[in-house]
């Protein structure tokens, strides 16, 4: 592109890839279900879900929270299943630390 082609001052939007995992659909109309509820939480701009992968990748704005995402997918009759994870973390060495960490 040509610098010519963008016009003085012009922003662009950055958008954030999210993974989601979802259990419970069980045909194409669940994906296009799926699709339109993610699709309607603001900030979303667009999301594809996979049946065969049982998850969607959604893009959207980085002001969208994950929770909203998750919210619009248990209303529509789908669950989100969570995983834990336990991380290790090193280098801290007061209460400070934990307090920065745990925010």
């Amino acid at each position: 592109m040509s610098a010519s082609a963008t016009p003085a001052g012009a922003r662009y939007a950055v958008n954030t890839k999210i993974r989601v995992p979802i259990s419970g659909m069980t045909c194409a109309s669940c994906v296009t279900r799926v699709e339109k509820v993610l699709r309607a939480v603001p900030g979303v701009r667009d999301a594809a879900v996979n049946l065969a992968t049982e998850s969607a990748m959604v893009e959207a704005a980085p002001a969208v929270n994950p929770i909203d995402l998750e919210r619009a997918i248990v209303e529509a009759g789908y669950q989100v299943p969570h995983e834990e994870v336990d991380l290790a973390i090193r280098g801290m060495t007061c209460a400070s630390c934990v307090a920065r960490v745990e925010k």
